[in-house]
């Protein structure tokens, strides 16, 4: 018997690919996809819903446009999968972003920390400092 309990990144894994399955056979625009994704990362990230709100439209402006091809799209469902590791406590030595992003990040969580638990603000806050991206 398979006894596995679906984590909040797996359901988030799961409902991003089928918005991109469904963006797909209905030939959706970038734009619609990206609205789509970003509504489904807020809802995936309740309980940080100012930091979420402001991540969302920082990807929006900076990825949006580009989501095009399979892979773009893959990128975003794990862009959005990443963040929400971060949030968790579960962001692994193998997940990163871009320079541009973790400046991103660091400054929306520092911009918001007094809205964080202070638990949730030292684990994002220790990732950022292990990385080198203070």
């Amino acid at each position: 018997m398979y006894d596995r309990t679906m984590t909040d990144i797996d359901k988030f894994y799961s409902d991003g690919e089928r918005i991109m399955k469904r963006a797909a056979a209905a030939q959706t625009g970038n734009k619609k996809i990206a609205e789509d994704l970003a509504r489904l990362f807020q809802v995936a990230a309740r309980g940080y819903d100012v930091i979420a709100e402001s991540l969302s439209n920082y990807w929006i402006a900076t990825y949006a446009d580009g989501l095009s091809g399979e892979n773009e799209r893959k990128a975003a469902i794990e862009w959005f999968a990443n963040v929400l590791a971060l949030f968790d406590g579960e962001f692994m030595p193998d997940m990163d972003f871009e320079d541009r992003d973790w400046d991103e990040i660091r400054e929306t969580v520092s911009a918001e920390a007094e809205t964080l638990n202070l638990d949730v603000l030292t684990s994002i806050m220790t990732v950022i400092v292990e990385r080198k991206k203070t």
